[in-house]
């Protein structure tokens, strides 16, 4: 439904190995049941690929007497709603490793398989001069603050960051306006506030122009369950600066392509340190950037899936 979904990314990814791609959006087809049925049997897919619960589960475990279906599921939170539909897929790919074992309870395949980054979504045809005055920052976060428990931490640790004296601008969903939120809002953090949320060509200029990148993962504790942002962010330029999540080293080297922090002080230690070391902060971002491109666009990655799929099935 919108241009910055995932499933757009794997379409894109696919193509660019000569895979046909055929979209089907039940959100905005009236008898989505109806339909998706008839679309599967004319098209005749090698394998249905979905992410969450676009469709009932029965649908899927009923689609799989005509193609293989495969859900590669984006998201950390394993809602009650989610078993039906492990055991509806073929095969069920998880983006985050140390879940693997939680959802094998499920369905016997289960695997993991980490996100990426699609470029052509993220080209930049010009930076002017206003775009340096709009996206330019010592820090920059881009992501929700909105009143989930698991959120709240993020106002803390950016609250900090203008504590310490650095300039920080953020972009994203506006926060909730609720009583108590007033004080976000018409405070320091407000007044931080980019005003609204960035994808595409603007999520780059955002990523290239400002020094530090700052990010925080949900449940940085879950191995290698590093989300999408981080591969955006580097494929697009930024110097990322993440809490460290357990396994990330397996995937992008800290200290080298990437920097991580332990501690909200390690993180303000981490940017007093990289803002005044500019050719340090620089080459860690480019070599990010072609780490990436070399590793880890969808390209690649739909060519680890479909060697996942072959195997299992």
């Amino acid at each position: 439904m919108k241009p910055w979904n995932n499933g757009w990314y794997y379409k894109a990814g696919f193509e660019s190995n000569g895979h046909r791609v055929l979209c089907f959006d039940p959100f905005s087809t009236k008898d989505a049941f109806k339909k998706v049925f008839e679309f599967t049997k004319s098209s005749k897919p090698d394998f249905i690929l979905h992410t969450k619960d676009e469709l009932p589960a029965e649908i899927f475990q009923e689609l799989r007497n005509l193609t293989r279906v495969i859900q590669w599921y984006p998201d950390l939170t394993i809602h009650p709603w989610l078993p039906p539909y492990v055991r509806a897929a073929d095969v069920f790919i998880t983006m985050a490793e140390g879940l693997v074992k939680e959802f094998q309870k499920d369905n016997t395949n289960v695997f993991w398989l980490t996100q990426a980054f699609e470029p052509s979504f993220f080209r930049i045809r010009e930076i002017t001069s206003e775009d340096r005055k709009t996206f330019s920052s010592e820090v920059t976060f881009a992501g929700t603050l909105g009143s989930k428990p698991f959120y709240l931490p993020r106002r803390r640790h950016l609250t900090r960051v203008m504590d310490e004296g650095f300039q920080l601008k953020w972009w994203g969903p506006r926060m909730p306006r609720k009583f108590s939120t007033i004080p976000l809002l018409v405070g320091r953090l407000g007044k931080a506030y980019g005003g609204k949320f960035i994808w595409g060509e603007e999520y780059a200029k955002a990523a290239q122009l400002s020094k530090i990148f700052l990010a925080f993962d949900a449940m940085p504790n879950i191995r290698k369950s590093m989300s999408a942002r981080m591969y955006t962010a580097v494929g697009c330029g930024a110097f990322y600066l993440c809490q460290h999540v357990e396994g990330i080293e397996e995937v992008l080297v800290p200290g080298k392509e990437i920097v991580t922090f332990r501690s909200e002080q390690e993180m303000i230690d981490m940017i007093r340190y990289y803002l005044k070391n500019d050719k340090e902060r620089k080459r860690i971002a480019e070599t990010g950037r072609d780490r990436i491109l070399k590793d880890h666009t969808y390209e690649i990655r739909t060519r680890e899936m479909l060697r996942i799929i072959e195997k299992a099935l």
